[in-house]
């Protein structure tokens, strides 16, 4: 089996882990699966790296990326142009650490699994677009 194959049949297994409680869960449930709050900020800018953090349901989150690997601008294309139904990795690279992000959209819901936080979230994903783009055009990229 190639690296390619491995790499993709774990990813499917983590799309079907990661969809289970949602597609099991009733309507009231799904509603406080989704009842979240999330934004995404970009504080500084370094000599060769960027401070990312987010902030879901008044806890923050956040970590030190560097050039070595994809920027924040490369991040923020990759989730606000997700298809209806794909899944996703994307890792930011930190000597000597990576943080990776892995994002799955269903639809109108999308299931997301950060770096650093301890468990997975689900939100609408216009909600989630909005505001990695509101994050980026506010921050040091200044993009107003």
């Amino acid at each position: 089996m190639t690296r390619t194959n491995k790499h993709q049949k774990m990813l499917d297994r983590k799309v079907q882990r990661a969809w289970q409680p949602y597609r099991e869960a009733d309507k009231e449930k799904l509603t406080e699966l989704t009842d979240h709050t999330f934004s995404f900020h970009i504080d500084e800018i370094g000599a060769g790296w960027e401070y990312v953090h987010f902030i879901l349901d008044d806890e923050g989150f956040g970590f030190r990326i560097s050039y070595i690997g994809p920027g924040v601008t490369d991040f923020v294309k990759s989730m606000t142009t997700m298809k209806k139904i794909e899944s996703k990795e994307f890792t930011w690279y930190d000597e000597p650490d990576e943080y990776t992000w892995f994002v799955s959209r269903l639809k109108d819901i999308v299931y997301v699994e950060p770096p650093i936080a301890v468990n997975g979230f689900y939100l609408k994903y216009d909600y989630f677009r909005d505001q990695i783009l509101a994050g980026y055009k506010n921050s040091i990229y200044g993009l107003d």
